[in-house]
């Protein structure tokens, strides 16, 4: 019985085992990324892809951390806090940081009346410029541009100005042009363009940043983009002409702490409910993954060439290596549960072999003896048959057809000693 319950455990411990292996492999991965405050729109496109992932009980899952700034956001991924981080563009290039996804990509819009102070870029330091922003909005659009023309910085007089505020802001001259920032086919910067077209007298115009690729190649962070006629709407087509300015994008970054099966996943399940989010916040269905082919002064993760080359391993890919393990191991562990099993076995069958020797040579000497002392001593022999035989039985050593054939045959011993003392008595 004893060793029947041993094996039994055993047995239990490799369900266990292999129980816990598969817990392990098939639960969700929790993936924490940090969103800056100042960022709405990225808020709003996390929280609800967490609900949707949740809800979903896709493979991972995703807690959205707001932290203060973006210089917040980079530093928690740095300290390893979370496993993502939502940055721009210039601050995706520092460090180890490995882009995952474009969230949006963003461009600098100069607006100014065609018959104001401002036809081109080098008269920035002559005009009052008011910076409509959604959110935390620095100068790293402006400076740059600045630099390049030779511009002192602290000659560009600028003031912040509110969307809703930009017509009144023209038609009370406090601004002679206005900076808008903002993804080119987002509602936000077409309400900015309608909203100045309102308060300038005549037509508008769209100033032109010429050197726009030769900024680029000293900023690697900023990218120039040309802005297609009629891409604010309107009648006629705002703009009137395609021109070019800078831009830079959002991006999701982690760190090589991330593997690549994870980040693989992740973009599948942020691709699968892409439409469901941009159907529900406006402005969110512009992701995309980083063009491979593109040079590019980011770093890009492993895990997104995965993806986009169709490389994503399967989770028997994954997962095979402890599949074997566990077959082997399990293999092993029955092949152990097994002898010790046959050996308990064996050693039930094999603890009696002595004892039944004696007893058939007891029943050869019955026939031979010619005294009562002899005989005397067979029973001697017979009483220690029994008490060996009886402790193994106690010890559950001995199978019951064992102890079956020992009784039977101890009493056939005890039956021949009778009759020989019978036939020895005198008379």
């Amino acid at each position: 019985m004893r060793i029947f319950l041993r094996v039994f455990a055993l047995l239990l411990a490799v369900v266990a085992a292999t129980g816990a292996i598969v817990h392990f492999a098939f639960r969700p991965t929790e993936l924490k990324i940090a969103v800056p405050a100042t960022d709405a729109l990225n808020q709003r496109v996390f929280g609800m892809a967490s609900e949707m992932l949740r809800t979903a009980r896709a493979p991972v899952r995703l807690e959205m951390v707001s932290v203060d700034s973006p210089r917040s956001a980079m530093e928690a991924l740095e300290k390893g806090t979370v496993n993502f981080a939502v940055a721009r563009s210039d601050a995706a290039m520092q460090g180890r940081t490995h882009s995952v996804m474009i969230l949006r990509r963003e461009v600098a819009v100069l607006i100014a009346p065609k018959t104001g102070k401002l036809k081109k870029v080098t008269d920035l330091p002559n005009v009052m410029l008011g910076i409509t922003r959604d959110g935390s909005l620095d100068g790293s659009l402006l400076w740059p541009v600045l630099d390049y023309y030779g511009i002192a910085r602290e000659k560009a007089k600028h003031v912040v100005v509110a969307a809703d505020d930009v017509t009144t802001a023209f038609r009370q001259k406090k601004v002679d042009a206005i900076i808008a920032v903002g993804p080119v086919a987002s509602k936000q910067l077409s309400d900015v363009v309608s909203e100045a077209s309102r308060g300038i007298t005549g037509a508008l115009q769209f100033i032109d940043i010429e050197e726009a690729d030769a900024i680029v190649k000293r900023v690697p962070a900023l990218e120039s983009v040309e802005v297609d006629q009629g891409a604010f709407g309107g009648r006629p087509p705002r703009p009137a002409e395609s021109f070019t300015t800078l831009g830079f994008s959002v991006r999701l970054v982690t760190n090589t702490r991330v593997d690549t099966d994870t980040v693989a996943e992740l973009m599948r399940q942020l691709y699968l409910i892409r439409q469901n989010i941009a159907a529900a916040v406006p402005g969110a269905g512009l992701m995309e993954a980083p063009d491979l082919e593109e040079a590019t002064p980011f770093l890009i993760h492993p895990g997104v060439r995965m993806y986009v080359n169709g490389e994503q391993r399967t989770w028997f890919d994954r997962y095979n290596d402890y599949i074997y393990l566990a077959l082997f191991l399990g293999t092993g562990l029955g092949s152990v549960a097994a002898g010790m099993f046959g050996l308990a076995v064996g050693k039930r069958e094999d603890v009696p072999g002595i004892q039944r020797q004696k007893v058939q040579a007891a029943l050869d000497t019955v026939r031979d003896a010619t005294s009562a002392a002899e005989l005397d001593e067979l029973e001697r022999e017979a009483d220690a048959i029994f008490r060996s035989v009886f402790a193994h039985g106690a010890k559950d050593e001995l199978s019951a057809a064992s102890i079956a054939s020992f009784d039977m045959a101890l009493s056939e011993l005890r039956g021949r000693i009778a009759a020989r003392r019978t036939a020895l008595a005198p008379g």
